[in-house]
């Protein structure tokens, strides 16, 4: 809001009086927010501009299919039947960096909301599901971490992953897939190879962007791979919205930290 007064030559008249402004940076009550010792951390910290971070947003390369990276038709059929044909064609979508690190410094983690000039906002399972396409109701996503993931991984992707695909995490290296994705031409027709590569398509959606962590898509938690061991009706009756959104809000928490520049989670879901 702007002031301005008009000059007089008659001394008289009294000077214009201009009403001082005070932003708050915060809210007013500050007992309402526990977690403000730790979140005085970001969106205090650059008020105050004692901290200006950019986060480094984490998302594997887009892999299409081979040879051209076009998604071959048998895969978009199959992606069609675990309904997430939608989601698959989205990946190439640019990621504004700047903006995600604006909208971070405005979550909190008490409410999971973003605080707006004009009021709170947040991503809903609705926005979920009409952005993403995905399902928001159905089988929990979840998964046991004490399998013998060699043999898991042979009968989900028809090929095991060798000892130097593991990450020291446990989690399947990205490089796993990539040498599934090589041999799709050795096996171009074969219908069981069809499955096993739409799966590793599906394994590698997940992993790298809708559930990516913060290794920036090097690597696939295993917990997945056993998600997708039976038909494609079956992979489609999981909740991966629910999934998705959880796993953001989770993100979205941990970066109230100011020591923290690493983002995991589906950035797609956040921007648009």
């Amino acid at each position: 809001m702007a002031y301005s007064s008009s000059s007089s030559d008659d001394a008289s008249d009294p000077e214009p009086t201009v009403p001082s402004m005070y932003i708050i940076p915060g809210p007013y009550r500050w007992d309402v927010l526990r977690k403000r010792t730790q979140h005085a951390y970001i969106s205090q910290q650059v008020w105050n501009t004692e901290h200006v971070r950019r986060l480094k947003t984490r998302r594997g390369k887009p892999q299409g299919g081979p040879p051209t990276g076009a998604i071959p038709e048998v895969v978009t059929d199959y992606l069609t039947q675990a309904g997430l044909i939608h989601v698959a064609r989205m990946r190439h979508l640019h990621i504004d960096a700047p903006l995600i690190s604006a909208l971070v410094e405005r979550w909190r983690p008490e409410t999971h909301t973003f605080h707006m000039t004009q009021g709170e906002m947040t991503i809903t399972l609705q926005d979920v599901a009409g952005i993403l396409g995905l399902p928001t109701d159905g089988i929990v996503v979840t998964g046991s971490t004490n399998e013998d993931w060699p043999a898991v991984s042979a009968a989900v992707f028809g090929a095991a992953p060798q000892a130097n695909e593991f990450h020291h995490s446990g989690d399947l290296r990205i490089s796993f897939l990539d040498r599934l994705y090589a041999r799709w031409t050795d096996h171009a027709g074969d219908h069981d190879h069809e499955i096993y590569f739409t799966k590793a398509h599906i394994a590698r959606m997940l992993g790298c962007w809708l559930l990516a962590d913060k290794s920036g898509g090097s690597n696939i938690g295993c917990r997945l791979v056993p998600l997708l061991g039976g038909g494609f009706d079956e992979i489609g009756r999981f909740s991966w919205g629910s999934a998705v959104l959880a796993h953001l809000f989770r993100n979205l928490c941990e970066l109230t930290d100011v020591g923290r520049s690493d983002m995991g989670g589906c950035h797609i879901l956040l921007q648009i």
